[in-house]
């Protein structure tokens, strides 16, 4: 049911992308062809009106087929008749949807609760306090007996923690001997064994964790407006210095930092899910972390993508015509196959082939 939840989540965000491509076509007088979620080869699909309605058979993404869109009709339906201003607005609506729902999605979960990473001695009242994993690392004892990003840890030999030093402490006292943990795993409490190593890489620790002491806090609706803008502005600021460290890293030749991955479909929908189970907040948290996601790739000046389209007009308008409708067809049809390339091989990377 969690994984269920996570892919139509994800599918209503792509609709509500294109539906934001759709309005501003429709406002500006574009005739739209096609309303599409997912990628040909079709599904179905149903004719309304001049618009055909279908679904698709890749579960990668949606399109809004524009009249004139790919090749120059004099016409004033057309896509390609309009101004730049508005060309430029109906390719960024889809963009501007995905923040607008951010807003809402994290405004939302601060009257829900905002779980927050907090010190083992913290100044005033917090919710639940809780020793959450943020991190188990490659061929360590904890990843092999199990424990997973997510879990929540209860209990170390049946002592009860609530504090990241107090497990420390716990976890130190027994290297090299068997120690029993209890971890909340969604609603489900589940116990592990494992023995806490003597000599370990450094920075991994005995157990191979990374832990954080998290609580809830929530906001009354008034604040929750100015919460969703500062949430939406953190998790952007995030993401974009984040596809900054990828690409600077990739120059470079250097593996990526600690904790930093390339996560295709199945790694997002296994980590949503993980979010579901773990209750309103997480998943809100994680919808709207998505979406934001979803909205800067969106947004990078990469031919197929809408930023690359966005860039496109940005040289028209420099060079005073478009560029020749083959160069621009090739360009798009020739990264959309690299995007499709770079997400089956992080597809097959998730799946462990």
């Amino acid at each position: 049911m969690p994984i269920l939840i996570i892919i139509v989540s994800i599918a209503v965000l792509i609709f509500l992308h294109e539906l934001g491509h759709f309005v501003f076509a429709k406002k500006y007088g574009v005739k739209v062809e096609e309303f599409g979620l997912g990628i040909p080869p079709r599904i179905w699909g149903k004719r309304v009106g001049e618009t055909l309605y279908s679904i698709n058979w890749i579960p990668l993404g949606g399109f809004v087929k524009l009249y004139g869109e790919d090749a120059k009709i004099n016409d004033e339906r057309s896509f390609s008749s309009k101004p730049i201003y508005q060309r430029a607005l109906i390719l960024f609506a889809g963009v501007g949807a995905f923040f607008i729902i951010a807003f809402f999605v994290f405004a939302l979960q601060s009257v829900v609760g905002v779980r927050t990473v907090i010190d083992d001695d913290p100044v005033g009242e917090w919710e639940n306090p809780e020793i959450f994993i943020t991190e188990v690392m490659s061929d360590s004892p904890a990843e092999e007996a199990g424990i997973s990003p997510g879990d929540v840890l209860l209990k170390i030999e049946n002592s009860s923690i609530d504090k990241v030093r107090e497990a420390m402490t716990l976890i130190e006292e027994r290297k090299g001997e068997e120690t029993e943990m209890e971890l909340r795993r969604g609603g489900e409490v589940v116990t592990l064994s494992l023995i806490p190593r003597e000599n370990y890489p450094e920075g991994e620790g005995s157990v191979g964790i990374a832990m954080a002491r998290t609580a809830k806090k929530t906001y009354p609706a008034y604040i929750a407006p100015v919460r969703g803008v500062i949430e939406t502005g953190r998790t952007t600021g995030m993401y974009v210095s984040g596809i900054y460290t990828l690409i600077a890293s990739s120059i470079r030749g250097e593996e990526l930092p600690p904790g930093m991955q390339l996560t295709g479909p199945v790694g997002i929908v296994d980590i949503g899910a993980g979010a579901a189970q773990r209750g309103l907040s997480d998943y809100l948290q994680f919808v709207g972390t998505i979406t934001i996601a979803l909205a800067v790739l969106n947004i990078l000046p990469i031919p197929a993508l809408d930023g690359g389209r966005l860039l496109f007009l940005g040289l028209e308008k420099v060079k005073g015509s478009p560029l020749p409708e083959k160069v621009e067809y090739s360009l798009n049809a020739v990264f959309f196959l690299l995007l499709i390339g770079l997400m089956i091989v992080i597809t097959f990377k998730d799946l462990g082939l």
